[in-house]
């Protein structure tokens, strides 16, 4: 974040810099807030009900409750969800946005740094990839040792920095309205899964082993429901004999992460004595 961030010091200037962000179509803008990084965010209208409809068939005919969607709350509601899961999570020690200020269609957050967990992965040698990998394994093990949740645990959202490590950002939703504690859990692990997949392509057998691994920690129903979901999604690996045309990268993603679900659905062969 750069100084040719708006410099917000005062309420009078959030209300400013409110209305430059409505009037741009914005929602989300970097600032400085009495000097220190911050992000002003806007509430935005509820996304519509019809695209969370048919997710939720594609999770009854998975029949598995931890893969049904959670319709964002919009506006005011939307502002409050998310005021709630920070004071929760941040209640629990986890690292998250600090709230600065906030009123009903509005939030100024601070800032938890530059990287994504997803960008470092991407980047990274591929040594470092498995230890970056770990690393956001472990927040979503920290948040589940707390009995919290993350709900939007793709890599895309959890933020690195030197100075302050990872932390998580996004809570516009809240699953434990449409699911219990357990299911909610099992929810964070699949993004994550998702999100991470392409990047150890060639080396999937061994991000298998890490998963194993870190599932080994969870408490039994989060395990167990995270390889119901991995065996009932496995499917997807078709997609890569899709025409080259359609090899997009969420295609490419989401096959990959079939591949991966298919694989860590395997029984694992016993220890040779």
């Amino acid at each position: 974040m750069t100084t040719a961030c708006p410099q917000l010091g005062s309420r009078a200037d959030i209300d400013a810099q409110v209305s430059v962000l409505r009037q741009s179509g914005r929602h989300i803008q970097p600032v400085l807030w009495r000097g220190q990084p911050a992000w002003l965010k806007l509430s935005v209208p509820q996304p519509p009900a019809w695209r969370y409809r048919l997710l939720a068939g594609m999770a009854r005919l998975l029949q598995h409750p931890a893969l049904q969607p959670v319709r964002p709350r919009g506006g005011a509601a939307g502002i409050r969800n998310e005021v709630a899961r920070l004071a929760a999570l941040s209640a629990a020690g986890l690292h998250v946005p600090q709230l600065l200020a906030h009123d009903d269609h509005w939030l100024l957050i601070s800032d938890l740094g530059h990287i994504t967990l997803e960008v470092l992965i991407r980047r990274a040698d591929p040594a470092a990839q498995l230890e970056h990998w770990q690393r956001g394994a472990d927040a979503i093990r920290q948040a589940h040792r707390a009995g919290q949740y993350l709900s939007q645990a793709f890599a895309r959202n959890l933020v690195w920095s030197p100075e302050q490590g990872l932390g998580a950002i996004d809570f516009e939703d809240d699953p434990i309205s449409a699911m219990t504690l357990a299911q909610a859990q099992i929810r964070d692990w699949l993004p994550y899964l998702f999100s991470t997949a392409l990047y150890f392509e060639d080396r999937l057998p061994l991000l298998c082993a890490a998963i194993r691994e870190v599932l080994a920690l969870e408490d039994a129903a989060v395990r167990e429901g995270v390889y119901t979901a991995l065996r009932r999604t496995a499917w997807l690996r078709v997609l890569r004999w899709l025409p080259q045309r359609m090899q997009r990268r969420d295609v490419l993603k989401t096959q990959c992460f079939g591949e991966l679900a298919r694989l860590c659905s395997k029984p694992v062969p016993p220890t040779p004595r």
